[in-house]
């Protein structure tokens, strides 16, 4: 699954075809200059946010503080409009907040910076650096209102802290003084007046003093209920979580991450920018980062399966950081890299969010790109490039649909430092689900993302060839609500969502879903080429048994052959993939000793997901092979969670069977010595023939009496659960054709060899529930 655990590093999966579509939104160009970009909701109530946008300006020209004015806010117009609406010198970052609580929001904006790291302007000195201020909404967008009233404050996040009735201000200067990488700067919160535009009267208090270096971001993490904001900020000492003991009355912080260690002559350690993403209900589920200042590192930290859910985990669990990626060695002179800030991002109705990055830097490398999960417990994510114009900064928000996340972004265009190859500019980029069934290449097995059937265009239908095994073509299709499809008669389907309508080879109109009844066997073979999807639409595996390919026997494993069928347009790696059988005594698994010189092979396999929900696995399919005589023996899935079913592409010797245990509690052990003698099976377990091209169902125990509405498998075959939320199984397995015949293992070739060929196809147990 997409979030469990954790293991080790390994790296991004970069793909030529994604399930991500975006547009591209030109909100302004060219503009002067370009580094900081919020979106911004002008007022508590409004369901679209505009933006504002600004960069650091020039030694002789101040920079302008723009607001860009969403047109969906604005009946009259369909472009976006910018406004001026402060003039600052060297502006570096803004929040937002309902400061005077008229309703509409204010802003938070931290100047007189200095032209750079190399000319900080010192907040003692003539230029009074560092300044922090408040520029008060004046509740009208129109142009010609004058610049938005300034009101200082003192050097900013926006949130209650240390206490609950007023707002305060967090100042973190990223350093001491010009060029000073090595000592600490303090941290000052800043408490606001009531009312809050009385000038000068904020209350200032030195929070950290001298803990920290280098801060480079900070996000507001929000209390709940009753309690108060925490900031996690990202800086040389790493990630560290930033908050405010009631109790003792004292400022509190923890190092919840290092971040990347020293390494030379990089004066530069740690993280430059943070941020925490969802997993289902866990609002810090794992935390995004790239490193250090202006790096060209991207990692998360992933926490154990046990850990606290939420904000509690920053403050009390263990953090383990897995590095995702790396864009290549950093600047010989400045020691920076491509890699500016990181921000969380929904990219579909998913329960696992994504996470997106802004780069600047080498033309190559600069641009927005979106690392999708695959396997968060092992770092690994699938990396979309959606522009390749350079980026500063990210505004996430629903800028179109409140519903559907876009990502802003404005060029990092710093004159002195750092301009890029193009005129800055302001984008959006909107973030679309494909249509398409595609394809990515996980280490040696395949993912592919199909969208939601109801998601089609009426009438309408995805195919999706994968391989050829044993003459045996295998298809995915998603067929939309009440669709049709006319397919080859006589050969074979299996559904894996939703539900299908034909008439099978006995005549019958049946309606097949992802299971059928508990125990039993059905056909899957066609008897006419109509399928139509049920009211949900359909997911399948269409089965050819393509003219003129053996379809068995097979008395060789080397005439089990395997053809990758995937076509033009899905990634190259996946294109040359080999897909082959290995024998099970050779796959190092823990119990692989216990089939030592067994003719049985496993070949794994391909991942369907759907495509708005990283986390939702439809299923996973795997094919096995077992030769005559043989046994995969018995065991119960007591330790993996999923819910299997077996569809026989070949039945070897034609009495091939799935056998399961008359008892089916776990109270019962398996003698590994005795299961491979047929008294001992045949006392204790029954028997399922699935003949050539049929599907069994269930053998798990199933949950009597659970009705959850119209899911018809869910009603008739929820399964049991045992205390680690395995699915209850009784003692089950494999047994070829003339088992207990030979004396297992075989060290001679059995005569008349005839191998079973079966598809196995493992459901997470939700797939059987409400």
């Amino acid at each position: 699954m997409c979030c469990n655990g954790y293991l080790a590093p390994t790296t991004t999966d970069d793909t030529e075809s994604d399930h991500i579509d975006f547009d591209e939104t030109l909100v302004a160009t060219p503009l002067p200059d370009g580094y900081w970009l919020n979106a911004f909701p002008f007022s508590k109530d409004v369901k679209l946010p505009d933006l504002v946008g600004f960069g650091l300006g020039f030694k002789d020209k101040p920079a302008t503080i723009k607001l860009f004015l969403n047109p969906k806010n604005d009946k009259s117009t369909e472009q976006w409009k910018m406004t001026e609406i402060q003039s600052l010198e060297y502006p570096v970052s803004m929040v937002y907040a309902d400061i005077t609580g008229d309703g509409f929001n204010d802003i938070i904006i931290c100047d007189r910076y200095g032209s750079s790291t190399k000319d900080l302007w010192d907040a003692n000195g003539p230029k009074k650096g560092g300044r922090i201020q408040w520029l008060r909404n004046p509740g009208k967008k129109d142009s010609s209102e004058p610049y938005w009233e300034p009101h200082v404050i003192g050097n900013s996040t926006a949130g209650h802290f240390s206490t609950r009735n007023q707002i305060q201000v967090m100042g973190l200067p990223i350093m001491a003084s010009s060029n000073n990488h090595i000592s600490p700067a303090p941290v000052t919160v800043y408490t606001a007046p009531n009312p809050p535009f009385l000038q000068g009267m904020w209350s200032e208090d030195i929070a950290f003093p001298t803990q920290f270096r280098l801060i480079h971001e900070a996000r507001l993490i929000p209390g709940g209920a009753g309690e108060l904001d925490m900031v996690l900020v990202a800086g040389q000492e790493g990630i560290a979580l930033l908050w405010y003991e009631e109790e003792a009355k004292n400022w509190a912080y923890r190092v919840v991450g290092t971040g990347l260690p020293k390494t030379s002559p990089s004066p530069f350690t740690g993280c430059g920018s943070v941020d925490v993403v969802r997993v289902g209900g866990d609002s810090v589920g794992y935390i995004a980062t790239c490193e250090a200042l202006h790096g060209n590192i991207v990692s998360v930290y992933v926490k154990g399966l046990n850990a606290h859910k939420g904000p509690a985990s920053l403050k009390l669990d263990t953090w383990t950081r897995i590095e995702v990626d790396n864009f290549g060695p950093l600047d010989k002179d400045e020691h920076t890299g491509t890699v500016h800030t990181v921000a969380a991002i929904a990219v579909r109705k998913e329960e696992c969010e994504s996470f997106a990055i802004a780069c600047m830097g080498a033309p190559e490398n600069q641009g927005v790109y979106i690392y999708s999960p695959i396997d968060i417990a092992n770092g690994k994510f699938k990396r979309t490039r959606i522009t390749n114009e350079s980026a500063a900064h990210l505004a996430i928000a629903g800028f179109t649909d409140p519903k559907i996340m876009d990502i802003g972004s404005i060029s990092y265009y710093v004159p002195g430092y750092h301009t890029g190859p193009d005129p800055p500019s302001v984008r959006i980029s909107s973030i679309r689900l494909s249509k398409l069934i595609t394809v990515t290449k996980r280490n040696k097995e395949v993912v592919l993302d199909v969208p939601r059937p109801k998601t089609l265009p009426r009438g309408e239908f995805r195919r999706m060839d994968m391989m050829t095994i044993a003459g045996k073509k295998l298809s995915l299709i998603v067929l939309g609500p009440r669709a049709e499809i006319n397919l080859a008669r006589d050969n074979g389907v299996k559904v894996i969502y939703g539900s299908i309508v034909f008439k099978d080879k006995a005549g019958r109109t049946v309606t097949r879903e992802n299971a059928i009844a508990a125990k039993t066997v059905e056909t899957t073979l066609l008897a006419e080429g109509l399928v139509t999807a049920g009211t949900d639409g359909a997911v399948f595996l269409y089965v050819e048994l393509l003219e003129g390919q053996n379809q068995g026997p097979y008395d060789d494993m080397s005439k089990v052959t395997i053809k990758n069928e995937f076509p033009e347009g899905v990634p190259a790696n996946v294109r040359a993939m080999q897909f082959l059988f290995t024998r099970v005594d050779r796959l190092g698994w823990p119990n692989s000793k216990d089939f030592t010189d067994f003719e049985f092979y496993n070949m794994s396999g391909i991942y369907v997901y759907f495509n708005d929900d990283a986390m939702e696995q439809i299923v996973h399919m795997q094919a096995w092979t077992l030769g005559i005589g043989e046994t995969a023996r018995f065991h119960n899935h007591d330790q993996k969670s999923f819910c299997e079913v077996h569809y026989y592409l070949y039945n070897g010797g034609g009495e091939g069977t799935v056998r399961y245990y008359k008892d089916t509690a776990d109270s019962e052990t398996v003698d590994l010595d005795k299961e491979l003698t047929k008294a001992y099976v045949e006392e204790r377990a029954q028997s399922l023939v699935v003949k050539t091209m049929n599907e069994h169902g269930p053998l798990w125990n199933i949950e009597h009496g659970f009705d959850p509405g119209s899911n018809i498998a869910a009603r008739n075959l929820r399964p049991k659960l045992r205390k680690n939320d395995t699915a209850q199984y009784p003692w089950h397995g494999s047994l070829a054709s003339k088992f207990g015949d030979y004396k297992l293992p075989h060290l001679k070739p059995v005569p008349n060899q005839s191998f079973d060929l079966w598809l196995a196809f493992e459901f997470p147990t939700s797939a059987f529930q409400d």
